[in-house]
């Protein structure tokens, strides 16, 4: 059965640094990615995204908006043409506590966005164009579409356009 995944992301800034989290488990196992998961079911927007960073990190935060929705489709050739299919609602949260330990989630990190170029490869390749794209700009609020290809040489951005 074919099934889109609602997704909530932050990019959670503290100073001049935004927060990533090295996943343990899922489609990007080992990578660093934005703070989020699952929307659940009749749960709002900014619930879920309060939740997923309560859980993934201990932060208490201060909401300040959605920049953009991500249509993201990850079609893995090594496994038949599988395509994971995720909704991601890119929220911005900002914290003025920077303490963080890491969880049964992944290993957390903050990184100054001269880092996050410097760790590119590192990142999972929609996350990155979200911190760098569309949380580094006022007001944003559009729709992107992503398709990546997943092959035994990695993740890579085959599609990306927005309207």
């Amino acid at each position: 059965m074919n099934n889109i995944l609602n997704i909530v992301v932050a990019g959670i800034r503290w100073n001049s640094k935004w927060l990533l989290i090295k996943r343990k488990r899922g489609n990007y196992q080992k990578k660093w990615a934005l703070i989020g998961g699952k929307i659940e079911f009749n749960e709002e927007i900014k619930t879920a995204i309060l939740r997923e960073i309560k859980e993934e990190t201990g932060l208490s935060v201060k909401w300040e908006g959605i920049k953009g929705v991500i249509n993201e489709r990850l079609i893995e050739k090594d496994q038949d043409g599988k395509i994971s299919h995720f909704v991601i609602i890119l929220c911005q949260v900002s914290t003025e506590k920077g303490e963080v330990a890491s969880t049964e989630e992944g290993e957390l990190n903050w990184f100054s966005l001269d880092e996050i170029h410097k760790t590119r490869n590192e990142i999972i390749p929609s996350d990155y164009f979200m911190v760098t794209e569309l949380l580094q700009k006022e007001n944003v609020k559009q729709i992107i579409e992503v398709k990546m290809n997943q092959s035994l040489k990695g993740l890579e951005v085959n599609e990306c356009f927005e309207y």
